[in-house]
């Protein structure tokens, strides 16, 4: 099942509340295993550079690497978000909230601009 509100179709706020929790779990997943790839390839590539005279510590670096890609993907929603249509919006909205909380201002958020 999808994490995708789908505006046609009427969602208790339980099912709201359980897809928010199923997020943030795949979050605090996803840094973890961020955190663990990072503290490794660094050990590793230390290792490496103390002890051997081939550079072998690149292979796990990259390999892993396309796992955290792909668990990024899965957890940020990429490429799905950034192709949706409303992108441009909902991205302008978040930079008008930023610019206000630098600005100190009130974050609410602006009605979203009318499409054409």
């Amino acid at each position: 099942m999808s994490d995708r509100f789908d505006a046609a179709i009427p969602v208790s706020d339980d099912e709201i509340a359980r897809r928010a929790r199923r997020r943030l779990v795949r979050l605090k997943a996803f840094y973890g295993h961020l955190a663990v790839y990072v503290a490794v390839n660094v050990l590793l590539h230390a290792i490496n550079l103390m002890t051997a005279h081939r550079y072998w510590a690149i292979w796990p670096l990259l390999g892993w690497g396309l796992a955290i890609a792909l668990q990024a993907s899965a957890t940020f929603d990429w490429p799905a978000r950034l192709l949706a249509p409303d992108w441009e919006d909902r991205k302008l909205r978040d930079f008008v909230d930023d610019e206000r909380r630098k600005a100190g201002m009130a974050a609410a958020r602006p009605p979203a601009p009318a499409r054409d």
